[in-house]
């Protein structure tokens, strides 16, 4: 069970390539489901490169779509190419060009779209492309560092990986914006603006739009069945998984485990494929099990025996082995199943090698993952050696009674014998996808454990399945099969020293990169004791501040003070004046009224110097003075 925090990212992811390169199944799906991370890198000025799978004229005028993918991009930036293969839509199998793609771009990030999406071409691309990366080894040695982020459009994934988008969403949505043709069908805009704000709502406030991702490095998705990546991503229901049914009934060995016999009908029943299930136990305690066919052997009677008697108990046209130990994963029956459309003497897929230990709980786990079964079909090889284990393959039950069935005398190789007897009779056909778990238990009874390549034991059965065949084995098949196995190792080996070479200026500029950061470190540091002694004294400037706050309070309450006092002023101010007018007026008044006085008095003094001259004053004033009174 996942904790809350291993089920949905609660950080912003940066998810960055030095070259990314974008697979979009329709013109339009590059800015609809990834569009925010294809800015963040035009933004930064990183190299990318887009391919788009078909045409879209399902939806429109072809030349159209790819007009409005390119308005679309440009508003993003400038992209390093735009490639349409021209699929029709609803079309898309095969996607031959890729793999020339991937190599010459070299991408060390690939955004793919999701494996559960709905729309059968989105689906289809993403099959096509976890297809090449599981059956094309050179090209795995190529991209050996590639990250691969699955994006959602149609249906929601459950992300490992979540990125902010928030400064490139408006650029984002107006990119959605040039296509014209699908918005007068459906809004994307406000769909993908939907989806990216729903996506932010774990991530930290602030964050208004995000996109989810599903991100797996290459070795994990080579080695991880289409199913089980389905799983991994959050599969909805299927909706088409068996194109042809074919009536199989499966045979299950079993000695003694009863734990791993449950495990190995579960994983049968979880295919949901219509078969039988024949159960032989061959000599082990009893076991119980509803809805198979169960045989009994009171002794052990060996391996090829038991599975001699599962088939001929049989029913159904075409037979597939599982041991107890072995796994088969929900895709395995009905991929086989679908290949018989093709006339093979036998179909196979590939198939996981997964080594076990005891755990200290006592359960056990997986310490390993291998991809060592994955050959196409090589005759001559077969001779040589086995690479084809027996789950992963379907046979028809007829053939396999032609040929005889298992050779009671082996008791290990026994399905290499077969399968050398079966191909003097024709073909078989390779599917290069992962259906099934080769399982080998440490400490338990598996039979490449207990007999590892290069013990007696192991050396002796190989001897006695090369005599028995070896009418069939000459110098000329062993020069074949030598050449072809030289030249497969030689061009891994190339693959390897370019890999090799990769790793090594990945380590060359890992530890310039480890100076550079210790060089950054140091002078973080330096800048650590900066900003300590800059906070030491923005503290003093803060204490300073707040006595100048203080200080500021106060002279803000004289200030109001003095306003108060200056308002108060002002009012007396205002009744002096007042009074200054009355007393200028009454003072003009004063003046006007002496002035008047002053013209009077200089009107009696002439009046009084014309008396004083006058003939008539002069005898009064004699006779006063006779009078005696002068």
């Amino acid at each position: 069970m996942l904790i809350e925090a291993e089920a949905i990212p609660y950080e912003p992811a940066l998810l960055r390539g030095e070259r990314l390169l974008v697979l979009s199944p329709h013109p339009d799906d590059e800015v609809i489901g990834c569009g925010g991370v294809v800015a963040q890198h035009l933004r930064e000025r990183r190299e990318v490169r887009v391919v788009v799978a078909t045409d879209g004229g399902a939806a429109g005028d072809a030349a159209s779509r790819q007009e409005e993918s390119r308005r679309g991009l440009a508003v993003l930036g400038e992209v390093a190419s735009i490639e349409f293969l021209g699929i029709p839509d609803r079309q898309l199998a095969d996607l031959p060009q890729l793999k020339d793609i991937l190599l010459s771009y070299r991408p060390d990030l690939v955004l793919v779209p999701a494996p559960i999406e709905i729309h059968p071409d989105h689906l289809a691309l993403a099959r096509v492309f976890c297809e090449l990366i599981q059956r094309d080894e050179t090209l795995f040695g190529d991209l050996a560092v590639t990250r691969v982020a699955f994006y959602e459009v149609g249906q929601p994934l459950r992300p490992n990986a979540i990125v902010d988008i928030s400064d490139v969403a408006d650029a984002k949505y107006a990119a959605i914006a040039e296509h014209r043709s699908q918005l007068e069908k459906r809004d994307y805009v406000a769909y993908a603006r939907g989806l990216n704000a729903y996506r932010a709502m774990t991530l930290p406030a602030g964050t208004q739009f995000a996109e989810a991702y599903y991100i797996v490095d290459l070795p994990l998705l080579r080695t991880t069945s289409f199913s089980e990546l389905r799983r991994m991503v959050g599969a909805p229901r299927e909706i088409e998984v068996t194109r042809t049914t074919v009536p199989v009934s499966v045979i299950v060995r079993t000695k003694n485990r009863p734990a791993l016999l449950r495990e190995a009908i579960a994983s049968i029943r979880a295919t949901q494929y219509p078969c039988e299930i024949v159960v032989v136990n061959d000599g082990g305690a009893r076991v119980e099990a509803e809805g198979v066919t169960l045989i009994h052997h009171d002794e052990s009677r060996g391996r090829s025996v038991a599975a001699n008697e599962g088939v001929r108990a049989a029913s159904n046209a075409f037979i597939a082995f599982l041991d107890d130990d072995d796994l088969f994963y929900p895709e395995h029956l009905a991929t086989l199943a679908n290949a018989t459309t093709s006339p093979h003497v036998a179909w196979y897929t590939d198939a996981i090698s997964a080594f076990l230990r005891t755990s200290e709980s006592g359960a056990y786990e997986t310490h390993s993952r291998l991809r060592l079964y994955a050959q196409d079909f090589d005759r001559e090889l077969l001779l040589v050696d086995n690479y084809i284990p027996l789950p992963t393959l379907l046979i028809p039950r007829q053939q396999f009674l032609d040929a005889g069935g298992f050779d009671p005398e082996f008791d290990l190789f026994e399905d290499w014998d077969l399968l050398i007897r079966l191909s003097a009779r024709g073909d078989f056909l390779r599917i290069p996808r992962v259906t099934c778990e080769v399982r080998h238990f440490e400490g338990g009874s598996s039979v490449i454990l207990t007999t590892p390549a290069g013990s007696t034991a192991f050396r002796d059965a190989k001897l006695r399945v090369w005599k028995k065949h070896a009418s069939r084995i000459d110098d000329t098949l062993l020069t074949n099969v030598f050449e072809r196995q030289k030249r497969r190792l030689g061009t891994l080996y190339s693959s390897v020293i370019e890999t090799k070479g990769q790793i090594d200026s990945a380590l060359v500029n890992a530890a310039r990169l480890e100076r550079e950061k210790a060089q950054l470190i140091d002078d973080g540091a330096k800048q650590h004791h900066e900003i300590v002694g800059y906070s030491l004294r923005v503290r003093e400037l803060e204490g300073a501040m707040q006595s100048l706050s203080t200080m500021a309070e106060e002279y803000q309450r004289h200030a109001q003070q003095l306003e108060r006092a200056v308002r108060d002023s002002e009012r007396d101010c205002g009744k002096a004046l007042m009074e200054n007018d009355q007393l200028r007026n009454a003072n003009r008044e004063t003046h006007d009224a002496l002035e008047r006085a002053r013209v009077e008095i200089a009107r009696l003094n002439g009046l009084l110097d014309m008396i004083y001259h006058s003939r008539t004053w002069k005898i009064h004033t004699m006779l006063e003075r006779v009078r005696g009174r002068g």
